[in-house]
């Protein structure tokens, strides 16, 4: 009779195995523990007829993703705070808290209010936190701060939470349409931004300020000029597409880079400004009329705004 073998487990490896699963409960017991203790206060708060709420803070820290952030103007998020359960279950007396925040160093923060109280006649009040900018922020990158308000009379409470800006092409965006066996391609860019930016500073404006429309409409001509919702920079290998030369936004365009092939000059790069609430189409000629080039990497386009 033919015994089966097994293979035994060296040690060390089932030493190692017990040490992670005990540090997986440790973790799980510790998250667990802080939030039934966090519940036992929140109950034993209701029987004191204390309530220390917000609209966006929270005992655990809530968390917020705010995408398509622009990386430029400041951020205000309005904070409600109040002392009720609902209609009928308030806190009788008032109320007093204060604010705090912690912030990265790419970010200046601020708030409309160190602290305040919220009173047992009203049982609301509310403060503005402020997150402004103070480095350059490129599409993609993010920062996160955290603002914090706690009770400090009649009982102590923390309550916070988390929010992260996120920079994003918000409103601009390309597409690529073509099909195999087209002579050509289109490229178009969509700019649903309600808003316009300065090119170049003038009067009260400095560079990078951000307007409304109603006030570039109201700027004289040679004003507008230094002023774009957006500026598109478009760049391609002309070895693969050629643009056409007629196309509207090539007419307008500037800091135009060049290629040398066979000879001739043809464009590899451009640039040009776009207004706000718009989309354009720029046709551009394959070499090969075979590929399609839809949705593809075969033109770059960068956004400015």
């Amino acid at each position: 009779m033919k015994l089966n073998k097994y293979k035994r487990i060296p040690r060390i490896y089932i030493y190692i195995i017990m040490f992670f699963i005990s540090l997986f409960l440790v973790t799980i017991s510790v998250s667990f523990g802080r939030y039934v203790y966090s519940k036992i206060l929140d109950l034993y708060f209701m029987t004191q007829n204390f309530y220390f709420e917000s609209d966006k803070l929270n005992s655990n820290n809530a968390r917020y993703s705010l995408d398509y952030w622009n990386g430029v103007d400041p951020y205000d998020i309005v904070v409600n705070l109040n002392s009720f359960k609902n209609d009928k279950l308030k806190s009788s007396t008032d109320i007093e808290y204060e604010i705090s925040y912690e912030c990265p160093s790419n970010v200046i923060c601020s708030s409309s209010k160190e602290g305040g109280i919220i009173s047992n006649s009203s049982n609301t009040d509310s403060f503005v936190f402020t997150m402004t900018p103070n480095a350059i922020f490129s599409d993609g990158e993010s920062t996160t701060v955290k603002i914090i308000a706690s009770s400090k009379k009649p009982y102590v409470k923390e309550l916070s939470a988390s929010f992260t800006f996120k920079v994003g092409k918000y409103g601009l965006g390309h597409e690529i349409s073509d099909s195999s066996g087209s002579p050509y391609l289109n490229l178009e860019v969509t700019n649903t931004l309600d808003s316009y930016f300065v090119k170049e500073a003038f009067g009260n404006y400095s560079s990078h300020d951000s307007i409304s429309v109603d006030t570039y409409l109201s700027l004289s001509d040679e004003d507008k000029k230094k002023c774009a919702s957006a500026v598109i920079t478009v760049s391609f290998d002309p070895n693969t597409v050629k643009i056409d030369n007629t196309a509207t936004d090539y007419l307008k365009a500037y800091n135009i880079e060049t290629q040398v092939i066979d000879g001739y000059d043809y464009v590899k790069k451009f640039t040009f400004d776009m207004d706000s609430s718009i989309s354009d189409v720029i046709k551009f000629y394959k070499d090969d009329k075979s590929i399609d080039y839809s949705n593809s990497s075969v033109i770059s386009v960068t956004y400015d705004y």
